[in-house]
C-alpha cells in the first residue's frame, strides 16, 4: 500500500496501491479505491487505474506510477497524477464522493 487517507468526516477511506501486471503493461499500476470505513476494503470499487507507459510517466518512491490523494471535503476527492501515464480507469463518482483529477508535470 504506498498510501491511505481517512475523508474528513471518517466514513470514507482512500486507498493507493502498486499492483504488478502482466508483460503487456508497464512494470506496476497505482490503484486507488475508495471504500467505507466501517467496511474492509474492497477492490471492486477501485476509481483510478494507471501505469507509467513503459517509462514515459514519472514513477513514485514506490516504484509505482506517480500518483498522490488529498480529501477536499468530506465528500471530493482530488488525485493528482504524473503526465504521460497510461490511463485505465479515471471515474468521476463512487458513492457518494466526487473525484477530480489534476494532471501534474510535462
Amino acid at each position: 500500500m504506498a498510501s491511505r487517507s481517512l475523508s474528513p468526516d471518517g466514513k470514507h477511506v482512500a486507498v493507493l496501491f502498486r499492483r504488478d501486471c502482466e508483460a503487456t503493461t508497464g512494470f506496476s499500476r497505482a490503484n486507488l479505491g475508495i471504500g467505507r470505513q466501517r467496511r474492509p476494503f474492497r477492490f471492486r470499487e477501485q476509481i483510478f487505474i494507471a501505469d507509467d507507459d513503459h517509462g514515459a510517466a514519472r514513477i513514485g518512491s514506490w516504484d509505482g506510477s506517480w500518483a498522490e490523494t488529498k480529501w477536499l471535503s468530506a465528500d471530493h476527492l482530488l488525485i493528482r497524477y504524473a503526465a504521460k501515464s497510461r490511463l485505465f480507469k479515471q471515474n468521476a463518482r463512487v458513492s457518494d464522493v466526487s473525484v477530480v483529477y489534476l494532471v501534474r508535470g510535462s
